[in-house]
């Protein structure tokens, strides 16, 4: 045999030598993969503990009204029944053991005198505290003792709805309920029948809404 034909031989053998030893491994092992729904089953748990201590903000809308009234008298700092209501709740999930801070949304429904128009859009740190203070008796009241521990005036956890936001939430409820027929029998329309978030002519609820409301109770 020639040189060359050596060679060639030899590069033969060890081609298939190469090829059979690797088509003799085994293939790495690769872990099974989780059951069906792990991940998102996490997910949504922590989006549930995130959200529990979104019942804990008690928003502007459950106060009065804030306006100025003759002879020098102010409201706006005491409760209206929604939010007397809710603050019920929050004592009984707080003597449950729920660990959680009590907010109350920063106010900004106050009007400046040194502005042009005078619009009532902004922040009031003097509200914030006698809202603060009116929660906190509430709570003491209904058996929370470390209440004044717990209350804070602070900006609401979850966001709320820009204006046009809040139109295509409402025109999706109007339309739902157009749908389903349950206007037209209780008001004639969009404009006199059901609110966004309650029956009364309103977008607001019944009877005008929570952000106007009297504070009739007894906090």
């Amino acid at each position: 045999m020639s040189h060359i034909s050596r060679q060639a031989a030899s590069a033969c053998l060890g081609s298939l030598m190469i090829f059979g030893c690797a088509a003799s491994r085994e293939p790495p092992l690769v872990p099974p993969p989780a059951m069906l729904g792990t991940e998102v089953d996490q997910l949504m748990t922590q989006q549930e503990r995130n959200a529990e201590s979104s019942k804990f903000v008690i928003p502007m809308h459950e106060f009065e009204l804030n306006q100025s009234l003759p002879g020098g008298r102010e409201r706006g700092w005491r409760l209206n029944e929604f939010g007397e209501d809710h603050v019920k709740q929050i004592a009984a999930r707080l003597r449950q053991g729920q660990e959680h801070p009590v907010v109350i949304e920063r106010s900004q429904t106050t009007a400046h005198d040194d502005t042009e128009f005078q619009y009532p859009v902004h922040f009031s740190e003097e509200l914030d505290w006698k809202r603060r203070a009116v929660v906190v008796a509430a709570l003491e009241r209904l058996g929370v003792s470390d209440a004044d521990q717990r209350v804070v005036a602070a900006p609401s956890i979850s966001e709320g709805f820009t204006a046009n936001e809040a139109v295509r939430a409402y025109s999706r409820v109007i339309g739902t309920n157009n749908q389903s027929g349950s206007v037209s029998g209780r008001g004639g329309g969009a404009g006199s029948g059901n609110g966004a978030s309650g029956v009364g002519g309103s977008s607001s609820g019944a009877g005008g809404g929570a952000a106007t409301g009297p504070a009739t109770g007894s906090f």
